[in-house]
């Protein structure tokens, strides 16, 4: 047996995972991928986000907004639309993890998460916040 290494796994390598987890979680529920975005006028991406919902919980793991379009409420309405499809998905919290240098733990803290912990460590003296909203 030999270990496989890829910076750039196939998504149906990555679905066999899922399946192969939820399989052996059935009394658990199970874990699937989401993904939003927001497009331009010409079907450009200049915001967007994705995640997993997992076992009662929505986790958003990538949030990004173009720089031209920050601060005009698209971090907010993508966020809306996570919570929403979580409740909708059974789930009675959501988490986020942001890292320091990125500078949005206020942002998440104005749409009502809160601080589970700290984890330092990370490149630079930089430290990773770990999130969460009650649903």
């Amino acid at each position: 047996m030999n270990i496989e290494f890829t910076s750039t796994p196939a998504s149906e390598d990555i679905d066999f995972l899922t399946q192969k987890i939820n399989q052996e979680t059935l009394s658990f529920g199970e874990a699937h991928p989401f993904a939003f975005f927001i497009r331009d006028e010409r079907n450009q991406i200049i915001a967007g986000c994705n995640g997993s919902v997992i076992f009662g919980s929505i986790y958003t793991d990538q949030l990004w907004v173009h720089p031209n379009h920050r601060k005009n409420g698209l971090g907010h309405q993508l966020m809306e639309a996570v919570e929403t499809y979580g409740r909708r998905s059974g789930c009675r919290i959501a988490t986020v993890a942001t890292m320091s240098f990125q500078g949005a733990k206020s942002f998440y803290e104005k749409l009502g998460y809160v601080s589970d912990f700290e984890r330092p460590g990370y490149t630079q003296n930089s430290s990773c916040h770990f999130m969460r909203k009650e649903l």
